[in-house]
């Protein structure tokens, strides 16, 4: 089976490091993979520059996450190309611009062709005006007729977006993220006293950096010099929120391959995004036998259950500042083990990858 994946860009985040671990679980599967792929913002830093894909990437030059009609034609023309070289069995969409332009482009070919469209999110809470959501509505909606299925990534994303009247009369699936799963990570010994909080992420609005900023002064607060977090990734509002740490036990690490192998050691990840399909952080961290602290948003809850394998919190930076202080190392090391084991169970990329191949294989079967 030829497999030809399309993503506006493999940024380092999520949807790019999810595309890297499906690909391969699913070439173990006797599944070839092609990824067509565009170009990373300036503030951003390309995944595929550091790691090696074991898959044909295909680099589109006029594919970019800003809107740019003439960009964006030229990309249309080019995802046609793209197709009928690799000629895949299956197409499969991810992110909201290669999603539109993908879909389009394989049913302009060939209406039998088998499309998926994997929602890593949604982008109804927490991305855009109210103005522009309604936008997205309207062309997810519009979008159906070009699409055979549906994966979302929680059902917590899959409900909202049927609630919108988004995909109602597709094939929907809910796939978990899952991850290559080691018994052998190991982490650096703690060099001090302190106990040390981790956040990766992007530094952009979703992601709200601002928020760790704000609990680690709660924390100062109520607990002066016992804490301090590490902040690995760049955005646009690194500068600021670097500005903003002062005098505070925050470290900036930048942009850092494979971070929780190279950000030093850590008890504890923060995830204090507004909005997040399914933060795959906490997989990374619970592979290193961690749990995480999270705003309860989106599907992380499920993932993390409260007070077994993390924390969910619901209002203020001073809500988490003060379940975290009430932690102890036992009950740290108690919810790391739990998460390892959730993880093992539900979240490695085996589990994923099969569950993709039964549903490539049935939409191929299917085809007329």
């Amino acid at each position: 089976m030829k497999v030809l994946h399309v993503i506006t860009r493999m940024n380092t985040g999520g949807p790019a490091v999810f595309l890297d671990h499906l690909t391969n679980a699913m070439n173990d599967l006797g599944t070839q993979s092609a990824i067509a792929y565009g170009y990373c913002e300036s503030n951003e830093t390309d995944y595929i520059e550091n790691h090696e894909i074991n898959s044909k990437l295909i680099k589109v030059k006029t594919l970019h996450r800003s809107l740019n009609p003439f960009d964006d034609i030229r990309t249309f023309f080019a995802l046609r190309q793209v197709i009928k070289g690799v000629k895949p069995d299956l197409v499969n969409t991810h992110t909201s611009k290669a999603g539109v332009l993908g879909r389009i482009a394989a049913k302009s070919i060939n209406r039998k062709i088998p499309v998926v469209h994997t929602y890593h999110g949604h982008l109804i809470y927490g991305y855009f005006a109210k103005s522009k959501t309604i936008i997205f509505t309207l062309i997810e909606r519009l979008l159906a007729q070009f699409t055979n299925a549906a994966v979302s990534i929680t059902k917590e994303t899959q409900t909202s977006l049927q609630k919108l009247k988004i995909g109602k009369n597709l094939e929907w699936s809910v796939i978990r993220l899952g991850i290559p799963v080691s018994s052998n990570n190991f982490l650096p010994s703690n060099d001090g006293h302190k106990l040390k909080l981790l956040w990766v992420g992007r530094f952009t609005n979703i992601k709200d950096p601002a928020y760790a900023v704000k609990v680690m002064v709660e924390l100062e607060k109520i607990s002066p010099n016992r804490f301090e977090l590490s902040m690995v990734g760049g955005g646009e509002l690194l500068e600021q929120i670097t500005k903003s740490a002062q005098n505070l036990p925050i470290q900036f690490l930048g942009w850092v391959d494979k971070p929780f192998e190279n950000s030093g050691y850590f008890d504890l990840l923060l995830l204090t995004s507004k909005n997040e399909g399914m933060g795959l952080v906490m997989l990374e961290a619970a592979n290193y036998k961690k749990p995480t602290v999270a705003r309860n948003v989106g599907g992380v809850g499920e993932f993390i259950k409260d007070g077994v394998n993390g924390l969910l919190i619901d209002t203020s930076p001073a809500e988490m500042a003060n379940k975290i202080n009430s932690l102890t190392s036992e009950k740290l090391n108690k919810m790391g083990e739990a998460s390892y084991q959730i993880l093992v169970k539900d979240f490695t990329d085996k589990v994923m990858a099969s569950n993709y191949l039964k549903l490539y294989n049935f939409l191929i079967k299917l085809k007329p």
